[in-house]
């Protein structure tokens, strides 16, 4: 049973760790005495185990020292072989963040693609067809209120610093308050304060604030300090606070902080100083609206109907206020390049990419137009951003637009305004009433794009996005309650989207392998029946 080629962790071991290319990592070591404490196949094996079963790093050690098939998953074939250790393996996590912050550049994406380049080869799986979705993460922070985060950010900054610096720059109930914050949480400071008392902390924050910027530059998280201060609270001259003009412009104006309205805060705004890269996002309405601090994840995927089974070609993760359009191009580049290295023998100018299938997030003026380019793939999204298309525009030979109203299947007549700026299409209804609609020329060249664009929709095509809904369950089901993942930060929460996309391709190849094994067994059995049969047969004929 242990030896059997089709059982998981023999499929494991042969579809994921056998295929990370060490070579990659080799730029975290020193050539002549940096080698690695333990095989760097082993620890991207443990990771994507990890995240695959949903184990703790307690859980993951326990399965990694004392299951033999686990053993077996990462290539140990002894038991009295050592795993690495915990150090071992969080500083390889560590590694992978600093060289990505360093020099930009992720290598367990790239072990991602090498690895999914050699299954496409392997089981020969069609790129031709693609199809991309989305899903919002929270991090693994908590929901604070603006005061909240104002004064966690404090807190934090001024834990183990020395205050009498700033003893004379503050007001002595100010002074008082920030020796508090360095003895008790800021939820002891503030739970039996007032709305009326918590708005007036917030403000007398800000010169807070602003005065430990000036006497603590270049402490730990002061970068943070820095964006929180920038981001809630703006400059106001003490004229302009007290409705005065700048009639005496020789005098010294000097500006105080003032908090910003509510509607003047970015969705790029810090979050939390336990993870100054999560942003915000709103989505959605009613009682489906979404509420994200966090990021914004993109799976791309095949959909070709000849494939046995589909891969995850490419896998990204951005701040949550990224919206879907932002993802389609740069998705489509990196799959094709993938898909080309895949296969050696296509002609540089062909493309392997045909059709991409998306949902209506992904719509864009500027994704309209680049997608219309030629060479570009067919774009399958049967439903765009805006309103309904009540129209149907195009140019005639003489190059005049033309308008039908698709309701009545009448002609519009079509002209431009007075000041020539804005095209008008006027729709006659039966009872011979007028209505005008206005546009722009750019909207009209935004809206024949997307009018062509749903005119190409195919019969047998409808079908293909609902599928990818099913990849985003499978990669993300193990999140925590409100989608929040167990990881703070930006590269740890791509790790852990990597690491998902990954183990579900295993998965896909493990259900192929398995349903193919048995369908060989059963043929297996089927000639020994039929062999006893004429044995059986001859001997009774003797």
């Amino acid at each position: 049973m242990l030896s059997d080629p089709n059982s998981w962790h023999q499929v494991f071991y042969r579809e994921i760790v056998s295929r990370v290319d060490e070579e990659v990592f080799s730029v975290l070591f020193c050539g002549d005495n940096g080698r690695p404490n333990a095989s760097i196949r082993v620890l991207i094996g443990m990771m994507i185990l990890k995240e695959g079963n949903g184990w703790s790093d307690e859980q993951l050690f326990d399965e990694c020292r004392f299951n033999i098939k686990v053993l077996m998953a990462l290539g140990y074939l002894n038991l009295d072989e050592d795993i690495p250790v915990e150090s071992t393996y969080y500083l390889f996590r560590r590694q992978l963040m600093d060289y990505n912050e360093e020099y930009g550049t992720d290598l367990l994406k790239k072990s991602f693609t090498k690895i999914t380049k050699e299954q496409i080869q392997s089981y020969k799986v069609s790129g031709k067809k693609i199809r991309l979705d989305s899903k919002l993460i929270n991090s693994n922070i908590a929901l604070c209120t603006r005061i909240d985060l104002i004064l966690e950010t404090i807190r934090v900054f001024i834990k183990g610093l020395d205050l009498s610096e700033v003893k004379t720059d503050l007001k002595k109930e100010d002074y008082e308050l920030l020796l508090e914050f360095q003895q008790k949480s800021t939820t002891n400071l503030t739970y039996h304060l007032s709305k009326e008392d918590k708005g007036l902390l917030l403000h007398r924050m800000g010169h807070v604030i602003k005065t430990l910027l000036i006497h603590y530059e270049g402490r730990p998280n002061y970068e943070h300090l820095q964006r929180l201060y920038e981001d809630q609270y703006k400059e106001v001259s003490d004229q302009e606070e007290n409705g005065e003009g700048d009639d005496d412009a020789g005098d010294e104006n000097i500006s105080t902080p003032q908090l910003k309205e509510p509607k003047e805060l970015s969705s790029s705004s810090m979050q939390s100083i336990h993870d100054p890269q999560a942003t915000f996002r709103a989505k959605g309405h009613g009682i489906k609206k979404q509420h994200i601090n966090g990021y914004h994840a993109n799976l791309t995927e095949t959909c070709d109907e000849s494939n046995d089974f589909n891969l995850i070609i490419d896998a990204q993760l951005d701040r949550a206020n990224l919206n879907e359009d932002e993802f389609l191009l740069n998705t489509i580049e990196s799959s094709e390049a993938l898909l080309q290295s895949a296969k050696e023998d296509i002609g540089d100018d062909a493309k392997i990419i045909t059709h991409a299938t998306t949902d209506g997030g992904y719509d864009s003026n500027e994704n309209r137009k680049q997608m219309a380019e030629p060479g570009m793939p067919h774009w399958n999204m049967a439903k765009g951003k805006g309103g309904k298309q009540t129209f149907r525009m195009y140019y005639d030979a003489d190059g005049n637009l033309q308008a039908i109203d698709k309701k009545t299947g009448t002609d519009c007549t079509v002209g431009r305004t007075r000041k020539g700026d804005k095209i008008v299409i006027t729709v006659v209804t039966a009872d011979q009433k007028k209505s005008h609609r206005y546009f722009t020329d750019q909207k009209i060249e935004n809206y024949i794009l997307l009018q062509n664009i749903q005119s190409d929709l195919r019969e047998e095509d409808k079908n293909l996005r609902a599928n990818v809904e099913s990849t985003i369950h499978q990669s993300f089901h193990r999140l925590l309650k409100r989608n929040k993942i167990k990881y703070r930060g930006q590269y740890k929460c791509n790790m852990y989207v990597i690491s998902r996309a990954l183990w579900v391709n295993f998965r896909r190849i493990y259900k192929n392998v398995a349903q193919n094994g048995a369908y060989f067994m059963f043929l297996v059995f089927c000639w020994m029946i039929d062999r006893h049969r004429m044995e059986t047969q001859n001997i009774a004929a003797a």
